[in-house]
């Protein structure tokens, strides 16, 4: 999900994205589920933590002027958990915004003083008159219906999931109030789209996608460090029978085609991995409208029923854009933050530390993308009885090796 990989922290200048030199941070924990599937309850004073991705000041933009917290939110010296609280800032605050780091966590400024808050537990404000309260929302999980917009609240009821409701206001932190069976009250806006149609999608888990296996699948992110490791690596896949899942960004796409003639997802495929959707330029997609982001994920990328969203970054607007164009969402279930411990040895272990069904999140352009990491994972998760997702074989996983579709199934033949 992020570009890391380029020496001296610098973004190469065909993708376009990062302006700033990257900021060394310390490791967190890992191993949680990135995916949410329905609105849950909270602590007093949140933040992102076992998932956070501190690494790189990212300014662009579409960086937002300002953000409100959706919740009691620690301010921190630096962008992820393992830094000192300066601060909590109460819910509701809208504070300005001077940058962004990789993992979304965003610099502000509040009481006089200046520090990092988590980007999950805020929402873009935007400029006056950029958008309009829309006639009705449909939920994308199960979600709890409240006497008011927050999880303070008491719970009405549960709306089902893909069920569309009538909107009659908005709250600043982008709560709904909706009607529904007869009752009226609110719900989360990070679990509904503005998207009323009936999305094309296929409809799977979040964080584990396609695979409905014990089988765990290893999926790489943004773009490769050269040609020749590229194609070492999936021919190394095919070869020990390891099913891949390839998520490129369009530009990543676009200069290797230009510099080498080749067509990066084609050749994938052709060794029976997976490729699926990670935008053209990898921006945030929340700071976007719903059409905006579309456009990211229609234009020069991968183009099929599956995607990525840059930094795993998610709201409604965003689930609008993806259901818009009928891609189904697919994060992950373990980060190995490869991108920052930069270190072969602990990207191997974090991810032959995945349990039976997880989607593991590595990057084309780090250690845990080459034929000896790829030999050591499945070794080690087959010492623990945990096998990997297979090389594509066709539907009945039997025969030679054949090239992957372009569409992904709704259950992937791992």
């Amino acid at each position: 999900m992020f570009y890391g990989g380029l020496k001296a922290g610098a973004m190469r200048s065909s993708w376009g994205l990062l302006t700033a030199a990257a900021l060394l941070v310390a490791s967190v924990p890992l191993g949680a589920t990135a995916g949410v599937t329905g609105e849950t309850n909270v602590a007093p004073a949140l933040e992102q933590g076992v998932t956070s991705r501190a690494a790189s000041l990212q300014i662009s933009a579409a960086l937002p002027a300002k953000v409100r917290t959706t919740a009691n939110l620690n301010m921190r010296t630096g962008s992820s958990t393992a830094y000192r609280i300066l601060l909590t800032i109460p819910s509701g605050t809208t504070v300005a915004v001077s940058a962004q780091a990789s993992n979304g966590w965003y610099k502000v400024s509040y009481a006089g003083q200046t520090g990092w808050v988590s980007g999950t537990y805020v929402s873009i404000v935007k400029a006056a008159g950029s958008s309009t309260l829309p006639a009705k929302v449909r939920t994308t999980a199960n979600l709890n219906m409240r006497t008011g917009s927050s999880t303070a609240y008491r719970i009405l009821l549960t709306i089902p999931s893909g069920t569309t409701v009538a909107v009659s206001a908005q709250a600043s932190n982008g709560w709904y109030k909706v009607s529904y069976a007869g009752q009226t009250g609110w719900v989360s806006g990070t679990y509904v789209t503005t998207s009323t149609s009936t999305p094309g999608a296929p409809r799977t888990p979040q964080s584990t996608g396609p695979n409905r296996t014990n089988r765990v699948v290893l999926t790489f992110d943004d773009c490769p460090s050269s040609l020749s490791n590229f194609k070492a690596s999936i021919a190394y896949a095919a070869s020990a029978n390891i099913g891949m899942v390839l998520a490129p960004t369009g530009n990543c796409l676009s200069s290797f085609k230009s510099r080498y003639g080749v067509d990066l997802a084609a050749l994938a495929r052709a060794k029976g991995q997976w490729v699926i959707n990670h935008s053209i330029s990898h921006p945030d997609l929340r700071y976007m409208s719903c059409a905006a982001a579309a456009a990211q994920l229609a234009g020069s990328g991968v183009h099929t029923n599956f995607g990525r969203p840059p930094y795993g970054a998610i709201d409604a607007s965003v689930r609008c854009a993806y259901d818009r164009v009928g891609m189904a969402i697919w994060t992950w279930s373990r980060d190995t933050l490869d991108w920052s411990v930069k270190s072969k040895s602990i990207t191997v272990a974090r991810a032959s530390a995945a349990r039976p069904g997880d989607t593991v999140l590595m990057h084309m352009q780090w250690y845990g993308f080459s034929p000896d990491s790829l030999r050591q994972i499945k070794a080690n998760l087959a010492k623990r009885g945990v096998n990997v997702c297979r090389a594509y074989r066709g539907s009945d996983g039997a025969g030679a090796i054949v090239r992957t579709p372009v569409l992904l199934p709704s259950s992937l033949p791992c």
